[in-house]
């Protein structure tokens, strides 16, 4: 159990949080995490890139492991973005 005195800094770091980042406030309210587009967009693009440059280099080289890991990235990109899509 806390304190009057934690309960009432409690209150104070909420009232500051919900008038600094109403945003973030609501979804820690409600249990979910912030979605942070910018980053998840950047991250999918670099795996994007990384998938067609393995897979590219695995045609270019006689290696067919590498051409087998580009094949299995390129799908799990693809259907990741399918899936973003989708929500």
């Amino acid at each position: 159990m806390l304190s009057h005195h934690d309960r009432t800094e409690l209150e104070k770091i909420e009232r500051s949080l919900e008038l600094s980042d109403p945003d973030l406030a609501t979804a820690l309210r409600d249990g979910k995490r912030p979605k942070s587009r910018a980053l998840r967009s950047t991250l999918l693009i670099f795996l994007d890139v990384v998938a067609v440059t393995l897979l590219v280099v695995g045609l270019v080289l006689p290696d067919p492991g590498v051409t087998l890991c580009g094949i299995i990235a390129l799908t799990g990109t693809v259907w990741t973005h399918v899936a973003r899509h989708r929500v």
